[in-house]
């Protein structure tokens, strides 16, 4: 049952076969009506002829020979071949003639008028008794119950081959039908099965049935969004090896400075660059797991209710001992800011904004990380802000640093990876948010704007 030819099959031979199960039923039930009707008024108008032909001296009635049958003649055959009368004298109970097929005894034993059913040698007979207005003759016409059973028989057997025949081709009729209404999707289904594992090109939308238009559209529109996938991921690899390789060649050359140093202070100003570039290259690997984890999706699955105040407070927690030993300032401002997504996703694009705040300033940077509600039309957003006082970005290059591995020619350029704010405007863009970048504190340095979709309540939330 579990192929869509055999469920159709099965639901139209099921329909099918109760349409013609009343029809046959209500047919067979009029075919026994009528069957009955015909014999009674056939045995009727069969003993007014007789009545009729009779003469009216029956003196010598009953007497005379009989003539018999031509040679070549041949009885009647059918149901009223076994249709026999009886004629009777009344007053004296005399049988005056019969038919053959009519027993000895009298088709009406008690000589009432009118139709009867009766059972003579334990037969069951349809009898009718008509006599004349002097009542002096009677005629009975009866016929046995089993001809009018056999001649039902025949019709029942007869309309009952006769229907599954019909039955047979109609279902070898939308068998056929059926199959070739399918072959469009089995030849989509073999080219689809002979293809390459990355081949994503859409599948052919025309000479398929109407019902599976719209499947193909939307299968065809997941394989475009998995091409797109796949080849951003493609750049992506292609551009995290790239980045990945210079980090690392600088460690191979600051180790093997550390290896050959001739004193010490030459020896330690290698060991600072080793060490600069494994954080470097350790916050790359962090900052690309990170990504990789966003890209994976399943925000809408993971997502919870959670105040964004709570995210920032505990991430500036975490870069608090960072910033005093670097010789920054993070100043905090949170108000209660609910919303809506994935707790881990947000605790990046908070930790990538701190980061990216706090490594490009020079000592003394202060960074303002600030959460609040405000109204936007008929709604509210909740709105996070991470501002500092630092470098800034240059005029014109606003529109750019959302890019993947973009780094904003500031005279730092060798302190950032050009990952951190592409996290955060992806994040943003999973949680239906939207992001934009001004002048930072005391007209100076970056601000990065947040704006998010505030939590529903769970009341408020339809069923």
């Amino acid at each position: 049952m579990r192929a869509l030819r055999t469920r159709l099959l099965i639901a139209l031979a099921a329909v099918l076969l109760t349409a013609w199960a009343g029809w046959f039923t209500i047919q067979y039930l009029e075919m026994m009506a009528r069957q009955y009707g015909e014999a009674d008024g056939m045995l009727r108008n069969v003993a007014e002829q007789i009545l009729q032909s009779l003469p009216t001296d029956i003196a010598t009635a009953g007497a005379q020979r009989q003539f018999a049958l031509d040679g070549e003649a041949r009885p009647m055959s059918g149901k009223f071949s076994a249709l026999g009368f009886q004629v009777w004298e009344r007053g004296s109970g005399r049988r005056l003639m019969s038919s053959r097929p009519a027993p000895e005894h009298a088709l009406v034993p008690d000589f009432a008028d009118g139709f009867a059913d009766t059972r003579i040698a334990g037969a069951a007979w349809r009898t009718v008794a008509i006599s004349d207005t002097q009542r002096r003759v009677q005629v009975q016409v009866g016929i046995p119950e089993a001809a009018l059973q056999a001649e039902l028989r025949r019709w029942f057997h007869t309309s009952l081959a006769t229907a599954i025949s019909l039955l047979l081709c109609i279902g070898i009729a939308i068998w056929l039908v059926i199959h070739w209404s399918l072959r469009p999707v089995a030849r989509v289904s073999a080219s689809l099965a002979a293809r390459a594992p990355l081949d994503l090109t859409p599948l052919p939308e025309h000479g398929l049935p109407d019902e599976f238009t719209p499947l193909m559209r939307a299968f065809n529109q997941l394989m475009a969004r998995l091409a797109h996938a796949l080849q951003h991921e493609r750049e992506f690899l292609g551009e995290a090896a790239h980045e990945l390789r210079t980090p690392l060649a600088a460690l191979l050359a600051q180790a093997q400075v550390l290896e050959h140093a001739s004193d010490r202070d030459e020896a330690r100003e290698a060991l600072e660059h080793l060490i600069a570039g494994i954080e470097r290259a350790s916050r790359l690997a962090q900052q690309l797991l990170d990504a990789a984890r966003i890209d994976a999706g399943g925000t809408a699955i993971r997502s919870a209710d959670v105040d964004l105040s709570w995210i920032a407070g505990m991430v500036a927690d975490e870069f608090a001992l960072l910033a005093l030993r670097a010789g920054r300032t993070i100043e905090i401002e949170n108000r209660h800011a609910p919303v809506r997504g994935d707790v881990d996703e947000l605790g990046i694009l908070v930790r990538n904004l701190l980061d990216n705040a706090l490594r490009h300033g020079a000592p003394g940077t202060r960074v303002r990380v600030e959460t609040r509600l405000e109204d936007e039309g008929r709604s509210r957003v909740a709105v996070l802000v991470v501002a500092d006082d630092g470098p800034g970005i240059p005029d014109g290059e606003a529109g750019r640093v959302f890019e993947r591995f973009y780094r904003a020619e500031n005279g730092r350029r060798t302190h950032g990876i050009g990952l951190g704010l592409s996290l955060v405007e992806r994040v943003v863009a999973s949680h239906g948010g939207r992001v934009r970048c001004g002048i930072g504190l005391d007209g100076r340095g970056l601000s990065v704007e947040i704006r998010l979709p505030v939590a529903v309540p769970q009341t408020d939330r339809a069923p």
